[in-house]
């Protein structure tokens, strides 16, 4: 078999031993069919800077250990029928799970991100033992469509309503159990594989980036406001953690009189609405519902979570200096009636701001689909590690 190092513009080392050599020359033509698919051998040539030989006998390797598959013929090209090459999406699989305050939904996706299967169930959290066991009951079900076990899977990454420490404990998790104690632990036990956690408006901040309003976005913060607020910070294209992963805790913000405020989300909405006469039965989707029908209790209600969204927003832009806050959430993603009312809000009190306010649109399976990103480079990472082992 002819072994040649890449060519140095993909920063491979120009010398090694002939298996390693294989191994470099195998992970440099992964990369380009997983960006390139379908794609044939000339392409795969131009890209990675290796000789026709070098290509083809990668290429039958990679075949003979399954991560390469045959996805058609371009009879169009000049000369000879091509032969062209995707990745096998069975390879290594892996799941994402949105662990939500009401349901516990998951995906398995495959080597390339495509979705294979899904899965939801109602939220069990009166332990962290429960939680864990509809987590698997839930990934149970999606392998037991796609024809797999649990002990198929490379890997699980988990969204949680949390923060997520760097050792990966959780904090702040006022939906689960014990504020989330113990559930890595219980997840640990109850999956043969590894996972990880993360919290949920990073990964829908994850979404916005992909297929969401943050697209053209390399700095931007995701505003997320539902049953609470939070934050999910992307500077420089690259989702901001922080030191111990509490960045983006914006509900602890002073609020009026320097208090500390958590209430911003579905608690004011609900006390607003109380203060203006509306029936208790309603529920911020309600007002926000009468809002758009022209009710003028239900409309000054929206204003008020306006001017609290400014407030947040004014603080943000200030600090960070993002090139838009971006609105989502069962509340924030209501763009029709707080968008204006809040960059008019931040343009009277907080002109200094100088931030866009746009709405969320990667819609309301932001968490999961940014926790199925991740599963998928977790499920490629593996397969490479798998197909291109000595």
């Amino acid at each position: 078999m002819t072994l040649e190092p890449a060519s140095p513009a993909h920063g491979v080392p120009p010398a090694g031993s002939p298996s390693l050599l294989w191994s470099i020359n195998a992970r440099a033509v992964l990369d380009i069919v997983a960006r390139l698919a379908p794609v044939a051998r000339p392409e795969i040539r131009r890209a990675s800077g290796l000789s026709k030989t070098a290509v083809a006998q990668t290429l039958a390797e990679l075949e003979r250990r399954g991560i390469v598959v045959v996805a058609g013929h371009d009879s169009d090209r000049r000369g000879p029928v091509a032969t062209l090459y995707a990745l096998d999406e069975r390879y290594r699989v892996a799941a994402a799970v949105d662990v939500g305050h009401h349901r516990v939904r998951a995906v398995l996706v495959g080597t390339t991100g495509e979705v294979l299967a899904r899965a939801d169930a109602p939220a069990e959290h009166s332990s962290a033992a429960a939680t864990a066991a509809e987590v698997a009951a839930v990934i149970e079900r999606c392998c037991a469509t796609a024809g797999l076990a649990l002990a198929d899977l490379a890997g699980a990454v988990v969204g949680v309503a949390a923060t997520v420490t760097a050792s990966g404990a959780l904090l702040l998790a006022d939906g689960l159990a014990d504020e989330g104690r113990g559930l890595p632990e219980a997840l640990a036990a109850a999956l043969p594989f590894a996972v990880t956690l993360e919290n949920d408006t990073n990964l829908a901040a994850i979404a916005e980036q992909r297929v969401g309003a943050a697209r053209e976005l390399s700095d931007f913060v995701l505003l997320s406001v539902g049953a609470s607020v939070g934050a999910g910070i992307v500077i420089g294209g690259r989702v901001h953690r922080g030191t111990r992963g509490a960045a983006g805790e914006v509900n602890y913000l002073p609020g009026r009189d320097d208090v500390v405020d958590g209430t911003l989300g579905s608690a004011s909405v609900a006390a607003d609405a109380a203060e203006e006469g509306l029936p208790s039965t309603l529920s911020a989707r309600d007002v926000f519902e009468r809002a758009r029908t022209g009710d003028a209790a239900a409309l000054r209600v929206v204003d008020r979570t306006a001017a609290r969204l400014a407030r947040v927003i004014a603080t943000l832009g200030l600090v960070l200096d993002p090139e838009a806050v971006i609105l989502g959430g069962a509340i924030g993603g209501n763009g029709d009636l707080l968008t204006g009312p809040v960059a008019d809000r931040l343009a009277d009190a907080f002109p200094h701001a100088g931030v866009a306010v746009l709405t969320a649109t990667a819609g309301e399976d932001a968490v999961l689909d940014g926790a199925a990103s991740l599963a998928a480079q977790l499920a490629r990472s593996a397969a490479f590690d798998a197909a291109t082992a000595v």
